[in-house]
Parts: C-alpha cells; sequence; structure tokens
C-alpha cells in the first residue's frame, strides 16, 4: 500500500489574476483532489481551461490565490529536486552535449562525478540514445529531444513527474514511441517504487494510453474524475475496445467535440 504522505493533497485551490484592462479571471477555481503516489494521471481540457495553471502551481513556478498543495507531506512553495518538469517546448541546454544535459541536475546537487555518469548512461540507453551521448543537441531530430528531456527528469530521481503537452508537436509515430518509452519507464519503477506522473494533454486518446486517471477541466473548475483500468501498458490497438471506446466519447463531449444524444420521447 503506498504511503498517504507521499500523496499529493490539493485542497480549495484558486488562482485568480487581474488583465490589463482590470478585469479579474479566475483561471482555477476551488479545486480540491488527492493524486496518489505513484499514479499516472493525466489533466485534459480544452484550451484555457486550467490545466497548466495547476502544473504550474504543483511545479511551484506559480503561486496559489487561495488554497493549500502539499506534495511529500510538505506544502509547495517553491520548485523543488522532488518534483521534476518536461515542458512543451524542449527544455535542453543548446550548449552541452547531451549527456551533460542528462547529468546536469546531478551535478547541481553535488552528486560525484562517477555517480552522475553512471545514471546519466542508465537513463540514456533506457530511452535509447546511448549512440548519440556526446552529441550536441542541434545535431538531434524534435522526438530525440524529447527522449534527451524525459532521460533527463528520471535520471536526477524526482518522485514527482510533470510534464506539459510534451509530445503535442511530434508526428503521431514518434508521438507513440515515446509514449512506449515513458510508460516502459514509469511501470518499472525504481528501487520499487513508481514515480507519480501528472501529465497535460489536450489529445484524448494520448491519455488513454497512458492514464490511470484522466482529470477533466473545463472553465477552470474540475468536472470529472475519470479512472481507466485497463491494464498498462496500453497502446492505439486497445483505443477499440469498450472501456476506452465509452471513456473517448465522454472526453469528446466534455472538449465539445461531440454532442450530448438528445432525450428520446417521453424521457
Amino acid at each position: 500500500m503506498a504511503n498517504a504522505v507521499q500523496d499529493i493533497q490539493i485542497r480549495h485551490l484558486s488562482r485568480r489574476f487581474t488583465r490589463a484592462d482590470g478585469q479579474t479571471v479566475t483561471a482555477l477555481d476551488d479545486l480540491s483532489v488527492t493524486i496518489k503516489a505513484g499514479e499516472f494521471v493525466c489533466l485534459v481540457g480544452p484550451s484555457g481551461c486550467g490545466k497548466t495553471t495547476l502544473l504550474q502551481m504543483l511545479a511551484g513556478l506559480l503561486r496559489q490565490s487561495s488554497g493549500e498543495i502539499e506534495a511529500q507531506g510538505k506544502p509547495v512553495l517553491r520548485p523543488g529536486p522532488e518534483r521534476g518538469v518536461v515542458f512543451q517546448k524542449d527544455s535542453v541546454f543548446p550548449w552541452m552535449r547531451v549527456i551533460d544535459n542528462v547529468e546536469y541536475g546531478l551535478k547541481c546537487r553535488g552528486v560525484s562525478k562517477g555517480e552522475r555518469r553512471e545514471r546519466a548512461l542508465h537513463y540514456l540507453e533506457r530511452v535509447g540514445l546511448m549512440q548519440v551521448a556526446q552529441a550536441w543537441p542541434k545535431e538531434l531530430s524534435g522526438g530525440m529531444l524529447k527522449r534527451v528531456a524525459i532521460a533527463t527528469v528520471f535520471a536526477n530521481g524526482a518522485e514527482i513527474l510533470m510534464l506539459d503537452e510534451p509530445f503535442g508537436a511530434l508526428d503521431y509515430v514518434t508521438r507513440h514511441q515515446l509514449h512506449d518509452v515513458l510508460l516502459d519507464l514509469w511501470l518499472d519503477g525504481e528501487g520499487g517504487r513508481r514515480r507519480t506522473v501528472i501529465f497535460v494533454t489536450h489529445d484524448v486518446d494520448e491519455a488513454l494510453i497512458l492514464a490511470d486517471r484522466i482529470l477533466v477541466f473545463h472553465s477552470g473548475r474540475m468536472v470529472e474524475d475519470l479512472a481507466v483500468t485497463l491494464p498498462k501498458p496500453r497502446s492505439a490497438d486497445d483505443l477499440v475496445l469498450p472501456e476506452l471506446v465509452n471513456h473517448r466519447h465522454r472526453l469528446l463531449q466534455h472538449m465539445g467535440l461531440i454532442r450530448p444524444a438528445a432525450a428520446k420521447p417521453g424521457q
């Protein structure tokens, strides 16, 4: 059983900001939810619904207007090494070789050269990039750069991983290849314990392939907490299975892409 202290606790969380015209906008409104240790949770919803705002607050990059966030049993007030982030835009340093990028977080934490090199090489092998360990980022494709970012965040040992639409700009085949890479790393765990993953996406199929739970947002509020019980790993082939077909239909309704069925006469 997971240790409840390792869960992420979100209580009555809100974020408001004032626009240039003086109007107050609520980006996230009174959210309360628990994300259990080791869960893979996807945040889904249309643009502007609050999912990236939530991720930024969980990462400690944005302060809430009200409410509380606890991770690892402590209030989230600033970024911390127990929380790793992969952004939508490439976060690989162009002036460092691939191996040095993967080692960078460990170096900042004072990990010895031998240990950080060992961890970096291990995760580069896991993501299929051993052959380009000494390459410069400019020599890599977009998909390879995402593999570097994934290797980096896993090598750094963060217990909580947050990914903000990391594969959104990639082609269909590369995106699904990276789903496999990410799921393999998550399923294997480290030290017998899986990381907690919070993954922002606008792609319903991506969420259905990856998630244990899908939290659906609309206009700053969470409108559904959907459990996906089909065993993992999953692939695009599984999207035709009844559970995922039903979930997909419901999610597309929330996204406004399918209208709810009209009630039959007499209902």
